[in-house]
């Protein structure tokens, strides 16, 4: 059998660089978490009334007829109370006006339909806080149709126009047809709980200021723009609280996009972006501050990154995304803790000026980057060729493919890192396997990397140290720009292994023939690095590569 000939990676010259990790910030400011009991009222979440204490009010095509006198011209009505109003029947061209200062108005819709020119079916103009609440077993429908046409200072662009606290709830359904415009505006908060809603607009599916805030409803929207939009200057409001929905958006702009904080509990999302032709910005998640996810199942394919925010952490989650440009981009700071992350498809998988992954399963398809720390731009994928590293190529590394491969390029370092604690990340990339611009640090979980075997790319590619100090490591792909882990707990073994093909397996065995690895390759490959806790340093191990064998000393 012939020999392993082209040799060891001369083990790279295992020196330690002392890492200097003053200034780098790998947490995540959580002050901002919320729960349902900090987001709903007892109110919000309730769909109960007493027929008794209604008001009954009939549409009846081109008027309306009420129980008691009330405030109606023609095919408008006004509501100047904190009463309950039970709503039935069909407006073919009217609107119903809230406009009762300090008070809290409930609509009971039940089988209501209504269709407005110019301007919304339903308009709150002044009032302490509107309940609309969907009867059970009820079907109802709201649309505006035709340019939207001022009929006061307020700028009334959408099917429901809310200038006050709006709760929308109920067990009923409820269809929202902006022909043009938004589907539903809330200027402070708005809140949607229970009941299953269709939300058609040309522009935003949801549109608040203050919050968006979601309890267990069934939502689909379609959307020329963002599908849910939150935007407040106050970085106190500006946010998207989501809990437990079953929520379908299609979007010609960012599916979610707030100001502020996106916190996700529970629930079933998924999200899809095209690229709209007024907007620029094509995101599933995109948040101006922090994303968290805890639990719940997520489904993104987007234009641009799937989850895209100043910082973001992962509880829990179970997340199949798909992207054009990054799987998941944070600004500052990335942390997994745990969850089911599946990158199907993405330019770079993960990045993020900080990442740390403490456990969970983790499959990325990227092509370019698999994990980048402090690489790259929020627009990299985009313009079809490789994108050169924002922060300088890495200077002096420590040794190469058979000898001295690195050097003499010039070296901005940057204070990234990746710390990996636990979990299990399997990489596959077209690029770097795991670009740190600063260190690298495996301390847990079980790391693969396949990387191709074209190009200036690298299974590891950091600017200070790359040390493993527990877990595993297994990584293949170029040669070119070779670099293997700097400092190691157990053993290590990196080899110069020729062109092998993706066919090729892998395995590693002990001096008794214990079979320690086992391992084949996505994408054909030109080096070998493996260290795992079962090598130990000092002692020889055989490799075997399809019809190569050879023994080599861990180092």
């Amino acid at each position: 059998m012939k020999r392993l000939i082209l040799g060891v990676l001369i083990a790279l010259t295992l020196f330690l660089v002392a890492c200097n990790n003053e200034g780098t910030d790998n947490n995540i400011n959580t002050d901002f978490i919320a729960s349902d009991e900090d987001m709903f009222t007892d109110k919000d979440l309730s769909c109960d009334y007493e027929s008794t204490d209604v008001i009954t009010i009939e549409l009846k095509g081109d008027k309306i007829e009420s129980s008691t006198q009330l405030d109606i011209n023609e095919a408008t009505l006004t509501i100047k109370d904190g009463s309950t109003y039970l709503i039935t029947g069909n407006l073919n061209n009217g609107q119903i006006i809230i406009d009762a200062p300090n008070q809290k108005p409930t609509l009971l819709l039940s089988g209501v339909s209504i269709t407005t020119q110019g301007s919304c079916p339903i308009y709150v103009k002044s009032c302490k806080k509107t309940f609309i609440t969907l009867c059970k077993d009820t079907a109802n429908y709201l649309a505006s149709q035709g340019e939207y046409i001022a009929i006061d200072e307020n700028n009334i662009d959408s099917v429901i126009f809310a200038k006050d606290d709006l709760t929308i709830n109920g067990e009923g359904t409820l269809e929202i047809d902006a022909q043009q415009g938004n589907g539903i505006v809330g200027k402070d908060d708005l809140v949607i709980t229970n009941g299953a809603y269709i939300i058609k607009a040309q522009n935003h599916g949801i549109d608040a200021n203050n919050s968006v805030r979601l309890s267990t409803p069934n939502i689909t929207i379609n959307s020329g723009k963002d599908g849910i939009h939150v935007e407040n200057e106050d970085e106190t409001k500006g946010y998207a609280y989501i809990s437990k929905p079953s929520l379908t958006i299609d979007s010609g702009g960012d599916g979610i996009d707030a100001s502020s904080n996106v916190q996700i509990e529970n629930g079933t999302i998924k999200i899809t972006t095209t690229q709209g032709e007024e907007t620029d910005s094509y995101k599933g998640i995109k948040s101006g501050a922090t994303i968290l996810l805890n639990n719940g199942t997520l489904e993104i394919n987007s234009y641009d990154d799937c989850l895209h925010g100043t910082d973001i952490l992962i509880n829990e989650c179970k997340a199949i995304l798909s992207s054009s440009d990054d799987g998941v981009h944070a600004d500052n700071t990335l942390i997994i803790n745990n969850g089911e992350i599946t990158i199907e498809k993405s330019y770079e998988g993960l990045e993020a000026q900080n990442i740390t992954i403490n456990n969970g399963n983790i499959v990325l398809t990227s092509s370019d980057d698999g994990i980048n720390a402090a690489g790259g731009t929020d627009n990299s994928g985009f313009g079809g060729g490789f994108s050169p590293d924002n922060f300088g190529r890495p200077g002096q590394r420590p040794g190469g493919m058979g000898g001295d491969m690195g050097g003499g390029m010039g070296s901005t370092s940057s204070d990234g890192s990746i710390i990996i604690n636990g979990g299990t990340v399997n990489i596959t990339a077209n690029g770097d396997g795991i670009d740190a611009n600063g260190y690298l640090e495996i301390n847990g979980g079980f790391v693969t990397v396949c990387g191709p075997t074209q190009g200036d790319t690298a299974v590891l590619d950091y600017d200070l140290t790359g040390t493993i100090n527990g877990g595993s490591f297994i990584g293949t792909g170029s040669s070119m720009m070779a670099q293997t882990l700097t400092s190691t707990t157990h053993g290590i073994i990196s080899l110069s292994v020729g062109n092998q093909s993706s066919g090729s397996t892998i395995t590693v065995t002990d001096s008794q023939g214990n079979v320690l690895l086992s391992y084949t390759p996505k994408l054909n490959y030109a080096i070998f690095i493996v260290s795992i806790p079962e090598l130990i340093k000092g002692e020889s191990y055989t490799v075997k590569i399809g019809d190569l064998e050879g023994t080599f000393e861990a180092q």
